[in-house]
């Protein structure tokens, strides 16, 4: 970004502009319902993450814990009550992408095995390209139980109407709390065989949910509706300073340190520092930063639209908790009102 003239970087923005008139009003956008600290029975307490009544290194860990979970009971609530109204078919399999130690996954049987009727027949499968200790997994696997399976493998290899669990489901869930960049797109394109593998059976899944994060590694060639970009002049060139241009909403400009418990969240964050010879103010940055998010988020929800999916983009958790609060959830069926 720093080779480029003010100029240049404002072409771009009235491109997005154009691109956010057409898009915004095709997506349902949820706001005002995000999950703070307070709204969740997640343990630890609040005041196990406060620097003044514990060291530092205790505090930061205590903290990050309590936002993992925070987080996953936010994107499990969404996921539950609008996809299926808490009422999960039986015999679903949960897909869960970058799962790493699985957090998502145990949070989701736990959650299960709370509802009044638990659903039968319910597999993971966790897919992520590292490897993990057995340590790491011991909530897993130290019962020996069949209906988990690590899958060590890059998404963009994935095939996911492949895997034996999947293929035996009658009901697929594919879901990620915070998958960086292109590998969204990879997922999105797993989840979505051709048309011919569709005629042979293959099913597409009955809900996806994913916490987007770090768009500025997303990637062209990755993303799965370039189509609807290009009708507004967004080519490769522009796409490349857009999604560089997403890191400014949250990384350098503004304090975005948490007043509750003094922790600067940079779990996502980029420092991009670099001031070259622009006009353009810290709180203009943000805003230009967070509407490069959106168009990239927005490309994405109408893309699996026009897949048959009803889509939201759903603020799930107050910026305290995460900066990267977006989730896309997206699900074939429409839930019955409650």
């Amino acid at each position: 970004l720093k080779h480029l003239t003010q100029e240049a970087i404002e072409d771009v923005i009235n491109k997005a502009d154009k691109a956010l008139e057409f898009l915004k009003p095709l997506v349902e956008i949820v706001e005002g319902k995000e999950m703070g600290f307070s709204d969740s029975c997640a343990t630890p307490n609040l005041e196990m993450a406060n620097p003044e009544t514990n060291s530092q290194k205790t505090s930061k860990r205590a903290l990050r814990k309590r936002k993992h979970e925070v987080q996953q009971n936010a994107i499990l609530g969404c996921l539950f009550d609008r996809s299926y109204c808490d009422s999960v078919p039986q015999n679903t399999c949960f897909v869960e992408m970058g799962a790493a130690k699985g957090g998502l996954s145990i949070a989701t049987r736990k959650r299960l095995k709370a509802l009044a009727n638990p659903p039968t027949g319910i597999s993971h499968v966790l897919i992520d390209r590292s490897s993990f200790k057995y340590r790491d997994d011991r909530q897993i696997t130290s019962t020996n139980d069949k209906t988990w399976e690590r899958i060590k493998i890059d998404i963009r290899d994935l095939v996911l109407h492949k895997i034996g669990k999947v293929a035996e489901a009658s009901n697929i869930v594919v879901y990620s709390k915070h998958l960086c960049g292109a590998a969204t797109c990879y997922t999105i394109r797993s989840c979505l065989p051709a048309m011919k593998l569709r005629k042979e059976g293959i099913r597409f899944p009955g809900a996806i949910a994913i916490a987007l994060c770090c768009h500025h590694v997303c990637d062209w060639d990755a993303y799965p509706n370039r189509e609807v970009l290009k009708q507004f002049g967004i080519m490769r060139k522009e796409f490349d300073i857009i999604r560089h241009l997403s890191s400014w909403a949250i990384c350098g400009f503004s304090d975005h340190s948490n007043k509750n418990t003094g922790f600067k969240d940079d779990d996502h964050c980029v420092h991009q520092l670099t001031t070259p010879t622009w006009s353009f103010s810290s709180s203009e940055k943000e805003k230009i930063g967070k509407k490069c998010k959106e168009v990239l988020n927005l490309g994405r929800a109408t893309y699996l639209q026009s897949k048959g999916y009803s889509v939201s983009l759903i603020k799930y958790v107050k910026e305290e908790v995460t900066l990267e609060n977006t989730l896309l959830l997206a699900y074939l069926n429409k839930p019955s009102p409650k």
